[in-house]
């Protein structure tokens, strides 16, 4: 399940990247417009950082809870970004916003059954919703400095 969640996710992520630069620029009330080379940068890092951490625990989950409660974080924050912002970017709007589809389609649910069985394992749900809003607001917050990196380090194409 683990392994299709991260197809879901890297199809999420191809979604956003041809799709979101575009449409940024009209969405600007609600969501800064971003070049091409800025997100690519940006969702190129966070998409080897979910391939990283889903690796992670593959390899090393049932040894250390850290690194269970860390994956299911980021399952999480996938979960919440399929609703906020992309269907409440689709509905404020009025205008599909890339990335809503694959969210609801596919990330949410695989997530939500990824979730599930972790919790009826004995993983504790306080414990998984700590975690999803620590990786969500560091994600947040590492988005600026990567959208700037990607403007320094990627020549405009």
């Amino acid at each position: 399940m683990e392994l299709l969640f991260l197809l879901s996710f890297l199809l999420h992520n191809m979604e956003e990247g041809i799709w979101l630069p575009r449409w940024s620029k009209h969405a600007e009330k609600y969501h800064p417009q971003v070049s091409n080379r800025e997100f690519h940068f940006a969702l190129m890092v966070i998409t080897v950082f979910g391939f990283f951490v889903t690796f992670q625990f593959l390899l090393f989950g049932p040894s250390f809870e850290t690194i269970k409660y860390i994956y299911l974080g980021f399952i999480l924050m996938m979960c919440f970004n399929s609703v906020f912002p992309h269907l409440l970017a689709t509905i404020v709007l009025r205008r599909y916003a890339p990335g809503t589809l694959t969210g609801l389609l596919l990330n949410l649910p695989i997530g939500i059954v990824i979730i599930a069985r972790n919790l009826e394992a004995g993983l504790q749900l306080p414990s998984i919703l700590v975690a999803g809003i620590i990786v969500t607001i560091i994600t947040i917050v590492s988005l600026r400095l990567l959208f700037k990196l990607g403007t320094i380090l990627i020549e405009e194409y």
